[in-house]
């Protein structure tokens, strides 16, 4: 599920000729933009596995909720000492397919296209444990002060055009991308109100549609129908006097995003459009579903984000400090008081996302710390979930990947075809400032990666030579200028995404 998530990010940037533009717009030019897209769909594309990296996935993801069947598991780890386990791995594309090893201390990734992750998991007293995660992938030349012009851009676009402008542009410029996507997204409601103050306020409506992947990848429609369908979801991002700056909904796999932009930036769904989004946010997440004849759902689940704003940096930390409400079944309910509401207390859970410039080029971090408190209750959740994740490895994994990896490379074709390409004259009102060739000194971050779910944020249009056209657009969870949004929570599932 996550790998389709992976696809919004650079179709966001791709989601207009300016930001297209953008984003080539620094030193490494039109192949940085094509590296940068060709390591996420290599990542996010066809797998090859070393049999160790294959044996240690269902191990962890056993152990996610219920660390102990882990921890003294020696085959699982590469170092350990004391109360703490330690195992990296190693990644890079190869023509059979990203290949994914177990290391004991990975290499450091300065080629694009190649990964380390590292997971640590100590023992902080007995029934209670700490999950450490970071992964990187190293993207090439692309600066993080290009993918802030980019977006940028983006947001310019959306300001000055409309509905029916902005499918034309899209069809045109992204053929390949349109009729790969739109086998699963469809754009249901994209509304551009302008106000007296010189705002646009957007509403994007984008449907998931599992059954249009029935012919090409059957058991990955199924997986999407089964476990996505179910999900209703609620976010909403505010700062610290309530002023709210955007929201996402989704159900029934309609998911809707509402946010407000002037200049090129957001400004507040209401009220004054002059401000800008402060240093600080603040995400208030709800989230239900089934999971088989059981209803579960949290409610007033609390991020506190701070935004990390230097020319080489742009990103988020996300802090969860306070328990949400949550809704389980009668029997189960009673018993979870404690190992819910460890995960909120003392330093708390944490997510971050960052794109890093290093000398070697920039690289895309995400880093999580979550802790877990055990009991019988979290051993039958980690069961449910070890199910779902066994069923998705079991057919739809290599159906999603090889989907994914074609709509990234879609996406890479039409931006490298797009760059070769004469830069098309525009009208004076949709005309935007150069991409800066130097270092920028713009304090933006870049918009984080969301963590569970499915297409929170992606968006769709479609027309295309007299049929449907699709491409994502991510609203404020993907890269973004200034503006990034949290994730949602990934306290219950803290290793489902680096061990696939």
């Amino acid at each position: 599920m996550r790998r389709l998530l992976a696809l919004a990010p650079l179709a966001a940037l791709a989601a207009c000729e300016p930001a297209a533009r953008h984003l080539a717009g620094g030193p490494a030019g039109a192949d940085g933009a094509s590296a940068l897209v060709r390591a996420i769909a290599e990542r996010f594309g066809p797998q090859d596995r070393e049999p160790e990296f294959e044996a240690l996935r269902p191990k962890l993801a056993r152990a996610a909720l219920v660390p102990s069947l882990a921890f003294d598991d020696f085959s699982a780890w590469k170092r350990s000492e004391g109360a703490w386990r330690a195992v990296e791995f190693a990644g890079a594309p190869t023509p059979a397919g990203f290949r994914l090893g177990v290391r004991a201390e990975a290499s450091d990734p300065v080629t694009a296209g190649h990964y380390r992750g590292r997971i640590r998991l100590e023992r902080i007293e007995s029934g209670r444990f700490e999950w450490t995660v970071r992964e990187e992938l190293a993207v090439g030349g692309v600066r993080p002060a290009e993918l802030a012009s980019a977006l940028d851009a983006l947001f310019h676009g959306a300001e000055a055009t409309d509905e029916a402008k902005a499918r034309a542009a899209i069809a045109s410029a992204f053929p390949r991308a349109c009729a790969k996507l739109g086998l699963a997204l469809r754009l249901e409601t994209l509304e551009v109100a302008r106000d007296g103050q010189g705002a646009s306020s957007l509403r994007v409506a984008l449907r998931l549609q599992p059954a249009g992947l029935k012919e090409t990848a059957p058991r990955y429609a199924t997986f999407l129908a089964r476990y996505l369908t179910p999900i209703k979801s609620r976010m909403v991002v505010a700062d610290a006097a309530g002023t709210t700056w955007w929201t996402l909904e989704g159900e029934n796999n309609l998911w809707t995003l509402r946010l407000r932009v002037r200049g090129g930036s957001l400004v507040p769904l209401e009220g004054d459009a002059a401000r800008r989004i402060p240093e600080r946010l603040q995400a208030t997440m709800d989230y239900a579903t089934r999971m088989g004849r059981f209803s579960i759902a949290e409610k007033g689940l609390l991020a506190e984000v701070a935004l990390t704003r230097t020319p080489a940096e742009k990103g988020f930390l996300a802090r969860f400090q306070k328990k949400p409400d949550w809704d389980l079944p009668f029997l189960v309910e009673p018993f979870l008081g404690g190992p819910l509401s460890y995960p909120f207390e003392g330093p708390g859970s944490e997510a971050g996302w960052v794109a890093r410039e290093t000398p070697s080029g920039t690289r895309i971090v995400r880093d999580y710390r979550v802790r877990v408190g055990e009991n019988w209750v979290l051993r039958w959740l980690g069961g449910m979930t070890d199910r779902a994740l066994s069923e998705f490895r079991a057919g739809a994994e290599r159906e999603a990947d090889r989907y994914h990896g074609e709509c990234l490379l879609a996406i890479r074709d039409d931006v490298v075809e797009l760059l070769r390409a004469p830069v098309r004259a525009q009208s004076p009102s949709i005309m935007l400032p150069r991409p800066p060739t130097t270092s920028s000194t713009d304090p933006s971050p870049l918009r984080p990666r969301p963590m569970p779910g499915i297409a929170l944020a992606m968006r769709s249009a479609r027309r295309l030579s007299g049929s449907d056209c699709s491409q994502t657009w991510p609203g404020p969870v993907s890269v973004a200028k200034k503006r990034p949004s949290p994730p949602k929570s990934a306290v219950l599932t803290p290793l489902t995404n680096c061990t696939s």
